[in-house]
């Protein structure tokens, strides 16, 4: 009850009255009055306010109580959040001037300051009555929420039970399999399209066609309500498998729903991200709640460490002498990551630490041939190249001896650099200009007479023949224009070989001809600029003049190529002078070479990479010898042929996701604009995505016996690639193809069905050009090219989302200092698109403060996976009818309360903790600083004032304490 008013009360009362009755804090805040900082700052002046009052009229005890909860109770929980908000602003005169940070946090104050006028008038209401000399009503000084704010499901009033969470989800993907043609459908068409233009006016009548016609309607629709059905049970088929395994390790009975499922995802990033990943398992692994988890899903750099977890906690059959099998997957985690009665780290997570150099591991001549062989990539597409040239330079050889280019053009040593205009190629190109801007000035009017006569199907095809006619005569035209200016292009090269201030050279005793000297220095920069071109894509910068060099590096390399092949075989002399024929037989030997033998997935660095990858996080285990080592039950064995179909032979490790990125530039779905990829996800069961449909993962591995756990972890991190989904450069996709940074791969289209697959052999040098040029790469080939999951989606929390898990964790270890969370951005406006499904978030506690670090490691994300379309629907929802999702996003960041060694760490090394992806080699200090942090960020999420000693032994339970703890509409100053 409050304290009774007395007369000592009026006085401040009164003076308190007139301050809240007059404040901007009790007015409304026009949206456009642009007075948010006064209107902070005279929150802010109520505790002056107040305090001297108090310290004025000691002996008003009813006042004293009211101010006290003024300002202890209701202002303070705001004006803590608000004063991180704001930034100092420099005014004219040199003082600073409080502003809020960015529009963000202004309709943030805005929001808050709704919620907290309608507390300060009752604290209005409370003084008017005690200058009155009566006692205020306690309804007055209550919590109350402004009408437009919506409480949220998960909230708790002080003092009551902790409610619901939302209603049960039951998890599976929805009718999200696209409905996919067959291969030859397309043939089809254009065939019945062509019979119908030759059988019409010849010898079918007009019903003759008409019954055609339907007939093969008819087919189609039928196969396309067959294709719809053959969907449905596609997605019943890949939730029923997933259902199985997931019950079965739960330990209930098969034939049920899986509600609530939970799911763990972490993001890409590298090793870093791997390590970052390490640490936090093992909190989860201490806290007994790493079991609890039915879903992994992983990209890029977590899908190593997540490949760890499958190979290592879910093969092998479990033994059973110590009871259930719940009881040995606990044995199993706690012998992996928690250290043993001798205080001694567990082997596997030693041979992590010591494996952090993965890329350099092995023999010294086993290092040796693999870097050969990544380099020797370069060579083998500068050979799969190289006939093309060649067979330009022949048929540029050809033209010339037809007089193509007149007699007297090729006497180098006269003043002739084009042809003149008597020779052919001049009257060629002429005609071809003229004929060009015919087709261009004459369009205005074939448009004008179509536009007359919209009706008349001639008029019709009169401009789509006239566009025709346009492309095709803008192709022939700049053809010629380059061989026009072929005999600049010798001429020049001549110039080349010309050169000779190379004196310096020649007195140090380096014999070197600057035709040579050039080519090595073309090829040398070709290879460095796509290297840095893709390490600079890779981290989102801008390419600038990097980018510009990297663009015209190899077409400049290949002319130079052709030219010297032309120059050689036409108008060198004596040594230097090549047999057209001997060049013949060249190109003959190397296209045979390259088009029977050569697969682009063998030569690529994907090879390499995978086996690296594979010696570091694809472990199995073994019994150990208990003779000689008896504090040891199992060690690590090495497992890199591990199949996809061999994992969760054991319960405890949870059904896993690899998350890939399947590149179609080309494809015709809309769906797609720009993007240029779909999901692709590997898993047990099945494998696939929307676009390119699910497909049994046993029919995936028996059509490439190449596809297993390491191929597809190697995949996911596939991050340097030639295409790269919404990232890729296209400016840049040419020079990185010719490069070889090509560590994405050539699977084969499971659509094709499993005998056809079977039957491609491998993709060849076509697919090399497709790479280059982005051509004939849609779902409807025969190969389809997949690189890194990060390349459409980098938390990996997407297809957790697809499968409505009622929890997540989702571990971001990705590079991203200014600590945006571009990320999470991206996976909202994802999410939102193509499955319906809002996220609420605030990002506060992730912003950089002026010393660099943020004020927590994560937020709590609320996931609305039924949000209502209309006014109707949001008022009729109910809290057991809403469905609710709850993520936990912990974001790869540092708070300042990190132990000594991490701090030091961060000071030696300045970009921690957001060093660059393309540092994959660890030493100790660097993988133990990430490790830790890691440990630090889960470690915070189990604090004692936001679990508050409640239950925490399950994981519904601990989103419990971290949804009353973390939501700002759950703290007590919004209630």
């Amino acid at each position: 009850m409050p304290t009774p008013a007395t007369t000592a009360d009026k006085a401040p009362a009164h003076a308190l009255w007139v301050e809240l009755s007059t404040r901007i804090t009790t007015q409304r805040l026009h949206y456009r009055s642009g007075e948010e900082e006064t209107a902070a700052d005279s929150v802010f002046k109520l505790f002056g306010v107040v305090r001297g009052l108090m310290e004025k009229h000691a002996d008003a005890r009813a006042f004293q109580e009211l101010g006290l909860s003024l300002l202890n109770d209701t202002l303070r929980a705001y004006t803590a959040r608000w004063h991180g908000w704001m930034t100092a602003e420099k005014r004219a005169d040199g003082s600073a001037s409080p502003r809020f940070k960015d529009e963000w946090v202004r309709r943030q104050f805005r929001r808050e300051l709704r919620e907290l006028q309608p507390r300060i008038l009752g604290f209005r209401e409370a003084c008017e009555a005690m200058k009155e000399g009566l006692t205020p009503d306690e309804k007055w000084t209550a919590k109350p929420l402004a009408p437009d704010v919506e409480i949220e499901l998960c909230s708790r009033v002080p003092g009551s039970k902790p409610a619901s969470l939302g209603c049960k989800l039951t998890a599976g993907i929805r009718d999200q399999v696209r409905v996919q043609a067959p291969v030859f459908l397309p043939l089809m068409t254009r065939i019945k399209r062509r019979i119908e233009s030759l059988a019409k006016g010849l010898w079918f009548g007009k019903e003759k066609m008409e019954t055609l016609r339907q007939s093969w309607k008819t087919e189609d629709e039928q196969r396309l309500h067959q294709r719809l059905r053959d969907a449905a049970d596609r997605v019943e088929e890949v939730n029923g498998a997933e259902r199985f395994e997931i019950l079965k390790r739960r330990g209930a009975e098969p034939d049920g729903e899986v509600q609530d499922a939970i799911g763990l995802a972490f993001s890409g990033g590298g090793i870093r991200s791997a390590t970052y990943c390490l640490g936090i398992t093992q909190v989860l692994a201490r806290r007994g709640l790493l079991p609890q988890f039915d879903y992994l899903s992983t990209v890029s750099g977590g899908g190593y460490f997540g490949s760890f977890l499958s190979a290592y906690l879910g093969t092998g059959a479990l033994e059973k002498p110590h009871g259930t099998d719940m009881q040995e997957t606990a044995a199993r985690i706690r012998e992996t990551f928690i250290a043993g009665p001798d205080q001694r780290e567990p082997r596997a997570v030693r041979h992590l630490r010591n494996s952090s150099r993965y890329l350099l591991n092995g023999e010294f001549w086993a290092k040796t041939a693999e870097i050969g062989m990544v380099l020797a990539g370069v060579l083998f597409n500068l050979l799969i190249i190289l006939p093309f040239l060649i067979l330009g330079a022949l048929l540029t050889k050809a033209l010339y001896h037809a007089g193509f280019f007149g007699d007297y053009i090729w006497t180098l040593n006269k003043n002739h650099w084009l042809p003149r205009m008597s020779a052919p190629v001049s009257v060629f190109l002429i005609a071809a200009l003229v004929a060009l801007a015919t087709v261009v000035l004459g369009f205005p009017v074939v448009k004008a007479s179509y536009l007359r006569r919209l009706r008349g199907v001639k008029a019709s095809r009169c401009v789509e023949h006239w566009q025709l006619c346009h492309k095709w005569t803008t192709i022939f035209a700049v053809a010629l224009l380059l061989l026009w200016l072929t005999p600049l292009g010798f001429r020049l090269y001549h110039e080349v070989r010309s050169f000779e201030p190379l004196g310096w050279l020649k007195s140090q005793g380096v014999e070197i001809s600057a035709e040579k000297l050039f080519a090595g220095l073309g090829t040398a920069l070709t290879t460095l600029f796509a290297f840095l071109a893709a390490r600079k894509s890779q981290k989102g910068l801008r390419l600038g003049k990097i980018g510009k060099l990297a663009i015209f590096a190899g077409p400049a390399l290949y002319l130079f190529i052709y030219l010297g092949v032309g120059y050689r075989i036409m108008f060198a002399n004596g040594a230097d002078a090549w047999s057209w024929q001997m060049v013949c037989l060249i190109t003959v030997g190397l296209l045979g070479w390259a088009w029977l033998l050569v697969d682009v997935n063998t030569y690529s660095p994907h090879g390499y990479y995978r086996d690296r990858l594979c010696s570091c996080y694809l472990l199995g285990r073994k019994r150990a010898d208990p003779a000689t080592d008896p504090a040891r039950a199992t060690v690590p064995d090495l497992q890199p042929r591990l199949r996809l179909t061999e994992l969760n032979t054991a319960a405890a490790a949870p059904y896993h996701l690899v998350n890939a990125a399947v590149n179609l530039p080309s494809s015709t779905y809309l769906e797609l604009r720009g993007r240029a990829a779909d999901f692709f996800v590997f898993s047990k069961h099945w494998s696939g995505g929307p676009v390119c449909g699910y497909y049994p993962t046993k029919d995936l591995e028996a059509a490439d016996p190449h596809l297993d756990l390491g191929t597809a972890m190697a995949i996911s991190g596939a991050a340097a690639s030639s295409n790269m989904g919404w990232m890729t450069s296209n400016s840049l996709r040419l020079i990185m193809t010719l490069a070889n940074v090509r560590l994405g791969y050539w699977m084969r289209n499971p659509a094709l069905g499993l005998d056809r697959a079977k039957s491609l052999g491998s993709p060849g040098p076509s697919y090399l050009f497709r790479e280059m040029f982005a051509q004939n790469m849609d779902e409807r080939q025969n190969f389809l090219n997949l690189s890194d999951g990060a390349h459409i989606e980098n938390l990996a929390a997407y297809e957790l989302l697809r499968r409505r898990c009622k929890f997540i964790v989702c571990v971001d270890g990705g590079q991203e200092a200014d600590m945006h969370c571009t990320d999470l951005l991206r996976l909202e406006r994802l999410a939102s698109i193509d499955l319906g499904i809002r996220l609420h978030y605030d990002l506060t506690d992730l912003t950089l403060l002026p010393s660099g670090h943020t004020r927590a490691y994560g937020i709590l994300v609320k996931i609305d996976y039924n949000p209502p379309a209309s006014e109707e629907q949001r008022q009729q929802r109910t809290a057991a009818s809403a469905e609710w999702g709850w993520m936990l996003y912990l974001k790869l960041a540092t708070t300042g309360t990190e132990p000594g060694y991490i701090m030091d760490y961060q000071r030696q090394n300045f970009p921690f903790p957001h060093q660059s992806t393309g540092d994959q080699i660890y030493d100790e200090a660097q993988f133990e600083a990430y490790r830790a942090l890691g440990e630090c960020a889960a470690e915070t999420m189990f604090r004692d004032e936001l679990v508050k000693g409640e239950n925490v032994s399950s994981i519904p339970g601990w989103f419990q304490t971290l949804t009353s703890a973390l939501l700002p509409d759950n703290d007590e100053a919004f209630r």
